[in-house]
């Protein structure tokens, strides 16, 4: 089977978070895979987590913005079926125009990552073979797509590295604990009124894009380090989670139109605790496979258990990992060329 895919790709959005596991997992499953991506000066994300494109990716279309999409590589490309990730975010107008020649030929697949029906019309110009969704939350598409097929957002794989080598290779402390905040638009300042005893053996590390404002960033307290990083690729992603004894993603809802956090998915394997907001409703299904914490005080109190009892981590971990497991890159990509075959060939 050959798949293509138009989607955003080595960007650190949320789409590229969905669409890579899965491609390469067709590729280790034997598909040939295809992808239709952004343009580098015209792309969906904050920058770029590779300097090089693997040998299938072709970059041949923009965002609603320009509008631009040369055709050719998609139309001279012999796939079996197109899979669109959230539509929003493409060319929409160009692909409009190619799209009964795609549908002559493939099948035509819809990833949405809409978290409500869309009020513009645009949206449900294209006659979709199959439209798929991630969360229970997006079901509302079965009211215009009948036979809307929800697939799991899928987790990156497993993975592991030693603490004290990250912590080295980073320059940071060996004897502190680390907890590590993944700042992209915005940081809650409460974040930072740990209680004193806990700022003696803590080190709050934020990550944050280069050219971000913050108040510490120009003179840090002893207790805070900030690192500026243009985007993070997925190894440097994964040496600071190695490196840290948790992350805290304080997020409560996306900016835009987005479901779930991404960046939980992404970071969920590597053997990091994760820890986020109570009240957030971002980060479902996730239950006992992250901490939660209410207010500043609350979160003292969980950080100060997670670095003291060995098993509340461990049972935290335990967890993760089962999630990640029934939720890897070869389950989700398995469960939707079973959708591929389902919808038959084309005609």
């Amino acid at each position: 089977m050959h798949i293509a895919m138009m989607t955003a790709w080595n960007t650190d959005s949320g789409v590229a978070v969905h669409a890579e596991p899965l491609a390469k997992a067709w590729r280790e499953m034997g598909c040939e895979v295809t992808i239709f991506t952004h343009t580098k000066d015209d792309f969906h994300g904050a920058g770029f987590t590779k300097d090089e494109d693997e040998d299938y990716v072709i970059r041949c279309c923009g965002t609603q913005k320009t509008n631009y999409l040369d055709p050719r590589p998609v139309l001279t490309t012999d796939f079996d079926v197109l899979v669109v990730q959230d539509l929003r975010m493409l060319a929409v107008e160009g692909l409009s125009r190619i799209f009964p020649l795609i549908k002559h030929r493939a099948r035509t697949v819809h990833v949405v990552h809409e978290n409500i029906l869309p009020k513009e019309p645009w949206f449900y110009q294209f006659d979709w073979d199959g439209v798929v969704y991630f969360d229970k939350r997006q079901e509302f598409l079965n009211d215009v797509y009948p036979h809307a097929k929800l697939i799991p957002f899928p987790c990156f794989p497993i993975r592991s590295g030693d603490k004290n080598e990250a912590r080295k290779k980073l320059k940071l402390p060996l004897d502190k604990h680390i907890v590590y905040m993944f700042c992209h638009r915005g940081y809650d300042p409460f974040l930072r009124d740990l209680t004193e005893k806990l700022r003696k053996e803590t080190i709050l590390l934020y990550v944050v894009p280069r050219g971000y404002q913050m108040v510490e960033k120009d003179d840090p307290p002893p207790w805070m380090v900030i690192r500026e990083e243009k985007v993070l690729s997925e190894e440097r992603f994964d040496e600071y989670l190695f490196a840290a004894d948790c992350l805290i993603l304080h997020k409560f809802q996306s900016l835009y139109l987005g479901v779930v956090s991404s960046t939980a998915f992404q970071a969920l394997g590597a053997g990091c605790p994760i820890v986020v907001p109570e009240g957030s409703d971002y980060f479902r299904p996730l239950e006992s496979e992250l901490l939660h914490y209410n207010d500043v005080s609350e979160l003292t109190k969980t950080l100060t258990k997670l670095f003291r009892d060995e098993e509340i981590r461990k049972n935290l971990l335990d967890a993760a990992n089962g999630f990640v497991a029934m939720n890897s890159p070869e389950i989700i990509a398995k469960l939707f060329i079973d959708f591929f075959v389902e919808l038959g060939r084309p005609g």
